[in-house]
């Protein structure tokens, strides 16, 4: 087990949250790069494949480029434009808030990615119910719910091949949107009995009377999670302070403005 993942999960979840706090006053390119950087880094210590982060990337930087464009071209500048394509007039200033977004927005889901990979489930939610008072009423219904969600992926691709052996053949688009319709309602109606099941049994268990519990997993504090956190803060610090040395960070005045 690597060291991410033997940090307490409740740790990991408010050194992240703290992180991503920090970078959204941060609104230039390259401090959001070098915490990226950062970021893949410790999803790489953490155990994930190159070929995992770089599928996880795409999608964020499809999104990412939408914000460069949107910022280049409609972003609020004192600055006259700095291309003509079209009707369209970009400035550098706003491209360079587009870009800022953009790359904090990798930093942070990136960031995120890392804790989801390193952390369990269960020992997540133990953790925020001993550690930050989360009631267990809301926190194993929680768990119960994202612990169905691989199912539906399979459950889908069951539910396509029976109504192919049944000769169902959508025909069209509006022959696809009707298929469609019909998976989604298997699907719901699917949805409903397992979470018929899950109150039941969670009723059985005296969830709903129940003022306190035991729990078979522990989740105690660590000075390994006391050094995680030092660590992190002087990360953050020391990224933060060399930008600054770098005349490359600059934050957010209070303006909405490139």
């Amino acid at each position: 087990m690597n060291v991410l993942a033997r940090r307490d999960p409740a740790v990991k979840l408010a050194v992240t949250l703290a992180i991503s706090l920090v970078l959204l006053f941060v609104i230039d390119p390259v401090t959001p790069l070098l915490f990226l950087a950062v970021a893949i880094a410790a999803a790489v210590a953490g155990g994930a494949r190159l070929s995992t982060i770089v599928r996880a990337l795409v999608p964020l930087s499809v999104l990412g480029i939408g914000f460069v464009w949107s910022n280049a071209v409609f972003a609020a500048t004192h600055e006259p434009p700095t291309w003509t394509i079209g009707p369209f007039h970009a400035t550098e200033a706003g491209l360079r808030f587009g870009l800022a977004i953009a790359l904090r927005g990798l930093a942070i889901g990136m960031l995120s990615l890392a804790f989801v990979w390193t952390t369990d489930p269960t020992d997540l939610v133990v953790s925020l119910i001993r550690h930050a008072h989360l009631p267990f009423r809301i926190g194993y219904p929680l768990l119960a719910g994202y612990r169905f969600l691989p199912f539906f992926a399979d459950e889908y691709a069951q539910v396509r091949i029976a109504r192919r052996v049944r000769g169902s053949v959508a025909r069209g688009p509006f022959g696809r949107i009707r298929e469609a319709t019909g998976e989604l309602v298997t699907l719901l109606s699917d949805a409903t009995r397992r979470a018929t099941r899950i109150a039941i049994a969670m009723d059985a268990r005296a969830f709903a009377g129940a003022r306190e519990r035991t729990y078979w997993r522990e989740a105690p504090l660590t000075l390994g999670d006391l050094v995680f956190v030092i660590v992190a803060i002087g990360f953050v610090a020391g990224l933060l302070a060399f930008s600054g040395a770098m005349g490359w960070l600059r934050l957010w005045d209070g303006h909405f403005s490139a």
